[in-house]
């Protein structure tokens, strides 16, 4: 009886520390902060990014968000600056008038207004790199065109690496690839923070307790976070670490696609252990740390689990009956 009655208030206060950094961070409640603000530019620019990918294009959707968006770039660039949301807030706003000018329908008065934006953020030409593009099937078939099963039943969880760490180069690129991550309405959330100097990622490494039999063969890790200060609803209370683990998948991806070796390092734990990881990293107290990962190159040879996976038809459910 007494164990469970510890076990429950353990629980309850580490769900508090979960609901109280939530509620701070996220916008579900207040909205104030910059990135708070960056996030509301992208949800309702992403919108109008969306709306253009439809089959069947309504022109002159959106008028009521495109106001708001413009409302809310003065606003921002007046406390700020301009920065990257801004400038693909503009060219989506641009691509927008550009897809209706070939249409022939431009919505009265928005081109000026645009216009007008622009040159009072000191942009003298129109930006480029939002709205919507034409990519062909033949263009995707001629990037798949390799044995994807192949590549996927060949990626293990490797615990055993060569000596020498992840350079800096190859850490900017298989990140880079993870940011081609599907994210909840472009928001972004995740970042990674990457070590590969011998003592500083042995240091890390002590606050994750799943390493320690290989930790002297790692060289280099990954800790991955996703930003709540981006999230704005109740209901996107678990977004951030939807967001990540997808993010953190494709990271682990991308390291095999190099020929390199990867393992994720388990971040299921008690609050103790988060903050203090959170603080030898200096990771803000908005940012979820999802999960830690070791990289390295790989041995000639080596062993790694067979982890068999379940049958298939324990995890597929195909055409289930609806009431």
């Amino acid at each position: 009886m007494l164990t469970t009655l510890r076990a429950n208030l353990a629980l309850a206060r580490n769900a508090y520390y979960d609901y109280r950094r939530y509620a701070k961070a996220s916008f579900a409640v207040r909205s104030a902060g910059r990135e708070n603000r960056r996030a509301i530019i992208r949800i309702l620019t992403h919108y109008i990014e969306g709306g253009m990918s439809f089959p069947d294009v309504r022109l002159g959707y959106g008028q009521e968000k495109i106001q708001s968006i413009i409302a809310k770039l003065r606003s921002y660039v007046a406390d700020y600056e301009v920065d990257e949301t801004v400038l693909w807030s503009l060219a989506t706003l641009q691509n927008y008038l550009d897809y209706h000018r070939s249409a022939g329908n431009v919505p009265p008065g928005l081109e000026e207004e645009v216009s007008q934006l622009r040159t009072s953020f000191g942009l003298s030409e129109a930006t480029e790199g939002g709205g919507s593009e034409i990519v062909r099937a033949e263009e995707i078939q001629r990037a798949v065109d390799f044995d994807f099963a192949s590549f996927l039943q060949n990626r293990h969880s490797v615990r055993q690496y060569r000596p020498g760490p992840v350079d800096d180069e190859t850490i900017r690129r298989v990140v880079a690839n993870a940011q081609q991550s599907p994210n909840v309405c472009n928001r972004q959330t995740c970042k990674v923070y990457a070590l590969n100097r011998r003592d500083d990622v042995q240091a890390i490494l002590e606050y994750q307790a799943g390493n320690a039999g290989f930790r002297q063969e790692i060289e280099t890790v990954f800790v991955i976070t996703a930003n709540m200060e981006h999230l704005n609803l109740i209901g996107e209370r678990y977004q951030g670490w939807i967001d990540g683990g997808i993010f953190a998948m494709t990271l682990a991806l991308s390291l095999h696609a190099e020929g390199l070796g990867a393992c994720f390092l388990n971040w299921s734990v008690e609050l103790e252990q988060d903050r203090a990881l959170r603080d030898r990293l200096k990771i803000p107290d908005g940012e979820l740390v999802i999960t830690m990962m070791s990289a390295g190159h790989l041995k000639d040879e080596f062993r790694v689990p067979v982890s068999q996976r379940k049958p298939l038809d324990d995890v597929l459910v195909l055409n289930p009956p609806l009431d």
